[in-house]
């Protein structure tokens, strides 16, 4: 087994990062990330603004992710 596998797959992991003052895991969504100027730590309140002009490579690969994840959840609707 590899050393960096947790056993959870890649599927089930949430998105977001350690808080870079306290750890704490904050959790967030590609949609979150789109259409919000920062994140907010929950546990110390750390708010971490997003730059969007120096994001912006970051972002069009979110709105390709979000729009793909999007197509596939509305076809999987129709095929039930």
């Amino acid at each position: 087994m590899n050393g960096a596998d947790t056993g959870t797959s890649a599927m089930d992991r949430k998105a977001g990062m350690n808080c870079p003052q306290c750890g704490t895991f904050i959790e967030t969504t590609i949609f979150q990330l789109l259409t919000t100027n920062a994140l907010v730590c929950p546990s110390c309140c750390l708010r971490l603004n997003i730059d969007r002009v120096k994001s912006r490579q970051a972002f069009d690969a979110l709105r390709k992710v979000q729009a793909a994840q999007d197509n596939l959840e509305s076809r999987s609707k129709f095929n039930r």
